[in-house]
């Protein structure tokens, strides 16, 4: 592929030879996506002749972006969780499946009328997700970033949730506040681990990422702090590294406010989460 020539052909196996040459984890299934995005064809189409070749400069700018190893999701502009598409910028953490345990396991209680404060909230994908499947529930969102939290005022706008807003830091914005669900994806990866993050993830907000020396800095305050923001009975659902079930544990095991927890596991059977019974 010559950069300089837009209306080159490229087969299927053309574009996931270019993407495994970039060196991306995983180059087929990023190149059906590439095609379904600029073709405007669906998988099924795709699979029915391997062999065809596609042409359009999108194809190429897009390459030459994974090149640069700028995530896809980030490219496109958007990106699926629980089945809906959020827009994302590189103002966001991308959206992951692994997160939609914490969602998943918040609609087996949510009700109608339930106060829900999604913190660290990013796209919003989690507590919007949570509006979607439970019509119903005050939604507050609240981050730190400017950027994150126009991201999720978009997404609240493009599938008509309605939501309170704030731009702040979770440890000073809750006032006397209390909630039925507190639920946050906040940032856990250790300072000196950032380095060895791959070049996709890297390029994500450090905001969303850095969590400390030892990874714990924000959830260390949610599990000291947080409870007392829970309306009797409320719950509170934070999502951690797969690798900190043993610190959250013994974090979990000594703090105070609240009657128990519960780890939860996603479905490679990982440590994902961790639930607060008030």
């Amino acid at each position: 592929m010559q950069a300089e020539n837009n209306e080159a052909e490229m087969t299927l196996n053309d574009i996931i030879s270019k993407l495994s040459e970039y060196g991306v984890e995983n180059p087929r299934e990023e190149a059906f996506l590439i095609l379904e995005e600029t073709q405007g064809v669906s998988r099924a189409q795709i699979m029915l002749d391997t062999q065809k070749t596609y042409t359009g400069s999108r194809i190429f700018e897009i390459l030459e972006k994974r090149k640069e190893r700028v995530p896809l999701q980030y490219i496109l502009g958007k990106w699926e969780f629980m089945g809906k598409e959020f827009f994302v910028s590189p103002n966001c953490l991308i959206p992951r499946p692994d997160t939609e345990i914490l969602v998943e396991k918040a609609l087996t209680f949510l009700k109608k009328g339930d106060h829900v404060a999604d913190l660290c909230t990013g796209s919003g994908c989690i507590g919007i997700s949570l509006s979607l499947y439970k019509p119903g529930i005050d939604l507050t969102l609240v981050d730190i970033s400017s950027g994150a939290l126009e991201m999720a005022k978009r997404n609240a706008s493009a599938h008509g949730i309605d939501a309170r807003f704030i731009l702040g830091d979770i440890r000073t914005s809750l006032s006397n506040e209390k909630f039925d669900l507190i639920i946050s994806n906040p940032p856990y990866i250790k300072t000196h681990d950032i380095q060895n993050l791959s070049p996709e993830v890297k390029k994500e907000p450090i905001l969303a990422l850095d969590g400390g020396d030892d990874g714990l800095d924000l959830v260390r305050f949610l599990v000291s702090d947080c409870p007392r923001h829970l309306n009797d009975g409320g719950k509170m659902i934070v999502e951690f590294g797969y690798d900190q079930e043993n610190e959250i544990c013994a974090l979990l095991s000594s703090a105070t406010g609240f009657s128990s927890y519960q780890i939860l596991y996603d479905y490679g059977k990982n440590p994902r989460a961790f639930i607060i019974y008030k």
